[in-house]
């Protein structure tokens, strides 16, 4: 299952904490590459906060995953999931 997550940094997120807990945060992701879970992680154009492209075989192991990571333990960051499914929008141009 591939699922994109997209943080972004509360407003009320200390400073100090992000600073704090910014090595735990990089060494999680690294390990979820390592593990194959973690496929792509995109900063966000906008602003001010990242896009990951997870894998797995579950939905619940996406958001073990995510809940895992120091910033989102430490409730620093909002955590928006959207997991993806086939495209089949095109079957329709095909079976004519």
């Amino acid at each position: 299952m591939k699922t994109f997550v997209i943080l972004t940094r509360r407003a009320d997120g200390a400073a100090e904490d992000l600073k704090r807990l910014a090595k735990p945060e990089v060494l999680h992701v690294w390990r979820g590459f390592a593990d194959g879970i973690v496929r792509a992680v995109h900063g966000l154009a906008d602003g001010p906060g990242a896009a990951l492209e997870l894998e797995s075989g579950t939905f619940e192991e996406v958001r073990h995953y995510i809940e895992a990571l120091p910033y989102v333990k430490q409730n620093l960051l909002h955590v928006q999931y959207c997991a993806l499914k086939p495209f089949s929008g095109y079957e329709g141009l095909l079976s004519s």
